[in-house]
């Protein structure tokens, strides 16, 4: 375990994008697909009308980027028209020799706080519920909130920011347009990194 006192989390400085960028990249390579498609949905995010200034997180320890983590605006659109905005969390990363060592932990704890100091009701992401449970997330399903196709299933999680915050809200989640982006226009972002080869591994969908 690091020692978390040497750990700081503070908003991203925009001129260490690219960094952060390469973080994401070096995280969830080969994760969920051949390659990856994060550190573009992280680099396109400050463009984005659903950007939140203030929640596109870094982590530093002893003065190195070691960590980011993101969240930008989303809405639920329930059945009889209503509008709800709520916090979307993700991309979140941790540079891989440093995992497992609380960075996550912080950046998410921090990231939830700002969200509620915005006055969001709620947060939502997609995610390991093994490991995001232990922060209070659970199945969407209990506030009858669907991905934008209207599915429900244990990785789409979701926390009240405050107590019944959530109650009454329910429908389809519609986030950003930039977590839309293609393989093919990663590709064309990947080539500002050092080369890399994919892989199809047992983790991807």
């Amino acid at each position: 375990m690091e020692n978390m006192s040497n750990i700081i989390i503070t908003t991203l400085d925009p001129q260490h994008r690219h960094d952060a960028a390469g973080i994401v990249r070096d995280a969830f390579w080969d994760l969920y697909r051949p390659g990856c498609v994060e550190h573009l949905i992280l680099d396109l995010a400050h463009t984005a009308p659903e950007y939140l200034p203030g929640l596109e997180l870094a982590a530093e320890l002893d003065g190195e980027l070691v960590g980011v983590g993101l969240a930008t605006t989303a809405t639920v659109i329930g059945a009889d028209g209503s509008q709800t905005g709520v916090s979307y969390l993700g991309p979140l990363a941790v540079a891989p020799a440093q995992q497992r060592s609380g960075i996550g932990g912080a950046l998410l704890r921090e990231l939830l706080r700002r969200s509620a100091a915005l006055g969001l009701p709620g947060a939502l992401l997609y995610g390991d519920p093994g490991y995001y449970q232990r922060f209070g997330f659970v199945d969407a399903a209990a506030w009858q909130i669907t991905t934008p196709d209207g599915a429900n299933f244990a990785a789409f999680q979701g926390v009240e920011l405050q107590p019944g915050a959530l109650a009454g809200v329910s429908g389809r989640l519609v986030e950003s347009s930039i977590f839309e982006v293609t393989t093919e226009q990663a590709d064309v972002f990947d080539r500002g990194f050092p080369p890399r080869e994919k892989h199809v591994t047992d983790t991807q969908f």
